[in-house]
């Protein structure tokens, strides 16, 4: 059985497809295929589908599209003997699970699945220096498109899905481009990306690659003159000037640099690199005045419609952020993505020490006093560790200056109860962690949990004890733990109603993938995404960057901008 959804949502076994009576009935099988593998709430399913209808009304007719799937499933089955198909009986392809239902579909079955990992070959084979073989791979991955994903459904869960392939259908299309390059068929990549850069303008990395490639057929003044249409597009529509990278390219094409000839030498946009660029500057320092009056240090950098709020964990520093190129890198590539705000929660980094212990909710008045200091009326909130209750308390309390929730080594809770079987390992961190903050601050010995790949570095170790000793006092650290043992924000997940992303590492020491399945679960819609690596300090050097931000950057594809107050 084969599961299409590269294109209008098609079932199909040996070619035939399967007959469903009506749109209702594939946007439900849509909603299913998007969160294959998981239970979809029969709520999540009604609030999407059916948001006018009265909830008996809809719950009916919920019913009878799930009856036309199964039986629509059972006549499409797979004979027997059909290869990879694990011998899945037609009954347990979609089946009823509280609190919903769950369709089961094998990677090999999906043609997005199949999609990501031509994809992934194809990056694999132009980083061994075979881009003949790339361009092969990206062509089989682009073929399995029949139009825009998932088209003609339209349902929230849905819309997210279908902006995340697209981004990443346009993010292979630049890298076939790349490789058509570098297998020297400028003609065949000249063509290709005249059109491309017609469809997206605004996209930098396909304009230099336009570039590169006039150039590199002996077309240099036409690569200026690219250079110069892509200029007049910025500034009429953005009032910005190209980004510093295309602006070196541009440079190395005037002076005719003969690195430009040869694979390594300056050549097109990274793919981490759009319109919007931050600088290499370290952005400067400001405060925010709480209505209690607490001094809360903040920092903006980057430009666009959308703010994003990076809400931190336990331990943060601002100057620090700026001193390691992995931390620093991953935060210069979130402000390509739009207006990155970032800042010290109280009692840790430059920020005033609190007068006293706070409740998680009393905490959240430094995010609001942060949001009204840069001028931003609504906002992505990108909550990391002790930094994402706060974002799902903060979203369920202020919804109209919430855009989209991240949430990274997320939990609701930290601690087992009898309905939350996180296991006894929290108990452990939890006292280990006291008891470094009471006898052991600051020589480093914390990032043997937040750190452990790296914890065998002494250079990393060091680095790590003077990051605790900068970032939080002892006994604040210890305040800070209590107050997280007491944490629960579950009765506020089903009040999330913007689009969620939920990013976790299965190394995760503090944090493991228990938690981050319970929130994406449990959050209407909520998009759940799983890689090796650590809990680590925002993400830098404990895991897959690359696949972090691509991940990051389709989701927010698919969340339309909001402008920043005044504007």
């Amino acid at each position: 059985m084969e599961f299409s959804i590269l294109g209008p949502v098609d079932v199909s076994v040996n070619g035939r497809s399967l007959e469903l009576s009506g749109a209702r009935s594939r946007a439900v099988l849509a909603t299913l295929i998007v969160h294959a593998n998981h239970v979809v709430a029969a709520e999540q399913l009604l609030d999407e589908l059916w948001p006018l209808q009265p909830p008996d009304k809809a719950l009916a007719s919920l019913q009878v599209r799930l009856s036309e799937l199964r039986k629509a499933l059972r006549s499409a089955a797979d004979p027997p003997d059909t290869p990879g198909t694990q011998d899945m009986p037609a009954a347990d392809r979609l089946s009823t699970r509280a609190p919903g239902y769950l369709l089961r579909v094998t990677p090999a079955e999906l043609d997005s699945c199949r999609f990501t990992e031509l994809t992934a070959k194809a990056a694999d084979a132009m980083a061994g220096g075979d881009p003949a073989a790339a361009l092969h791979c990206y062509d089989e991955a682009l073929r399995l498109w029949r139009g825009p994903a998932l088209a003609g459904i339209d349902a929230p869960s849905v819309r997210i899905e279908a902006g995340r392939l697209e981004e990443l259908r346009l993010a292979a299309l630049e890298a076939r481009a790349e490789a058509l390059l570098e297998c020297g068929k400028f003609g065949d990549a000249i063509v290709e990306l005249e059109t491309l850069t017609a469809a997206h303008p605004l996209r930098e990395r396909l304009w230099s690659l336009r570039m590169l490639g006039l150039y590199r057929a002996g077309r240099q003044a036409d690569a200026l003159r690219a250079y110069r249409d892509l200029r007049a597009i910025l500034a009429d529509e953005l009032a910005i000037e190209p980004g510093p990278a295309l602006r070196d390219l541009h440079t190395a094409i005037l002076r005719q640099d003969p690195g430009l000839d040869r694979p390594g030498g300056p050549g097109p946009l990274p793919a981490d690199q759009d319109i919007a660029h931050s600088g290499g500057a370290r952005p400067k320092t400001r405060y925010a005045l709480t209505d209690d009056g607490v001094h809360i240090a903040y920092q903006v950098l980057g430009q666009g419609d959308r703010d994003i709020v990076f809400v931190p964990g336990l331990m943060s520093h601002l100057d620090l952020l700026w001193e390691g190129a992995d931390t620093a890198g991953f935060y210069q590539r979130l402000a390509t993505l739009g207006r990155l705000i970032l800042f010290d929660k109280r009692d840790t980094g430059l920020s005033d020490r609190a007068v006293g212990d706070l409740s998680l909710q009393e905490r959240m008045a430094d995010v609001r006093a942060v949001l009204r200091a840069a001028g931003s009326a609504r906002a992505v909130l990108f909550g990391y560790s002790e930094g994402a209750p706060m974002s799902i308390l903060f979203a369920a309390t202020y919804p109209e200056q919430v855009t989209a929730l991240i949430l990274g080594s997320a939990a609701a809770r930290w601690f087992p109860a009898p309905d939350y079987p996180c296991g006894e390992a929290t108990v452990e961190m939890y006292e280990s962690l006291r008891d470094i903050a009471a006898h052991r601050w600051g020589q480093g010995d914390s990032i043997e949990w937040y750190l452990p790949s790296r914890a065998a570095d002494p250079h990393a170790r060091e680095l790590f004890a003077r990051f605790e000793r900068l970032a939080v006092t002892p006994g604040a650290f210890l305040r800070m733990t209590a107050m997280i043992r007491e944490i629960d924000v579950r009765a506020a997940l089903p009040a999330i109603r913007v689009p969620t992303l939920v990013v976790h590492r299965t190394g995760d020491r503090i944090t493991p993938p228990f938690h981050g399945r319970y929130l994406a679960e449990h959050i209407a819609g909520a998009r759940y995404f799983e890689q090796p690596g650590d809990h680590s300090l925002r993400f830098a050097g404990g895991g897959d960057s690359d696949a972090l931000f691509g991940e990051i950057a389709g989701f927010l594809a698919s969340v339309p901008p909001r402008k920043k107050a005044g504007s």
